[in-house]
């Protein structure tokens, strides 16, 4: 628990006015998802690109066939699907160095990441519109919370804008298929 100079304690310290960043907290699920990673013996992925041999079980099929058959029922109904592909934290260049000394920990991010790319490439050749968040989060520090792995204020800010471009594209296609 102590790896990274007390990192994993300290990040959740009680913040004094004038300190830079949000308040982290930590959870007690934390500690149980920590220890359970770091102290069991099962295989994990030792990098991104090792994480495509774990990775293949079905997850991203499942989770396609159903956004797949949302997007066949909305279409008959003339209504368009957009999908957002929400990255891990460790797009972050500062999410990522905080759990480097919790490596069998951080390998979950490497499979997600794979997820993630595998179901950007079932949604491209499928034709389904789809927005990758990657492309404005990767590598922009500050963009997530350590502990939980969700964006901070930064990154909401930045995904808010990115969200907002889309839908109005969105609604401007909607409205020039409307005047033809």
């Amino acid at each position: 628990m102590s790896r990274g100079d007390n990192r994993f304690f300290n990040i959740a310290a009680p913040r004094q006015q004038g300190d830079q960043g949000e308040q982290e907290y930590l959870l007690d699920w934390m500690f149980g998802t920590l220890m359970s990673w770091e102290a069991r013996d099962f295989e994990v992925a030792k990098s991104r690109e090792d994480a495509a041999r774990l990775a293949g079980k079905g997850e991203v099929q499942a989770t396609f066939s159903w956004i797949e058959a949302t997007e066949r029922l909305l279409r008959k109904r003339g209504v368009p699907l957009l999908v957002f592909l929400v990255p891990v934290g460790s797009v972050d260049p500062d999410y990522a160095n905080f759990w480097k000394p919790w490596p069998r920990t951080y390998s979950w991010n490497y499979i997600c990441d794979e997820w993630h790319s595998q179901l950007a490439a079932s949604l491209s050749k499928a034709g389904i519109r789809h927005v990758d968040l990657r492309e404005n989060l990767t590598n922009v520090p500050g963009t997530y919370r350590k502990l939980d792995g969700h964006w901070s204020q930064k990154g909401e800010a930045i995904v808010v804008d990115r969200v907002e471009v889309e839908l109005k594209s969105l609604l401007d296609d909607r409205a020039i298929a409307k005047k033809k």
